[in-house]
């Protein structure tokens, strides 16, 4: 499954139970309704980088949409592991 990057705003005010949700998944590796998995989440006092695996871009997005975070399309970048 293709991996992505995507940064955005830290945001201080997502709800106790969205960041419980988030590290749940994060944890069991399940896949969200848009097919995303969460691998790892960086947070910084300005920005959050997230690593997932999606189907595509445009389920990272949907993914984000779902909790209360817009991306804009130069937000997100397809990666590859070294190999």
């Amino acid at each position: 499954m293709p991996r992505f990057i995507d940064h955005h705003a830290t945001n201080p005010n997502l709800p106790p139970e969205v960041v419980t949700v988030i590290r749940q998944r994060l944890v069991s590796g399940e896949l969200d309704e848009f097919g995303e998995r969460g691998i790892n989440v960086f947070v910084g006092p300005r920005e959050t980088y997230c690593y997932t695996e999606a189907p595509d871009a445009e389920a990272v997005r949907n993914s984000h949409a779902a909790i209360g975070i817009t991306l804009a399309p130069e937000d997100i970048q397809e990666v590859q592991p070294l190999p």
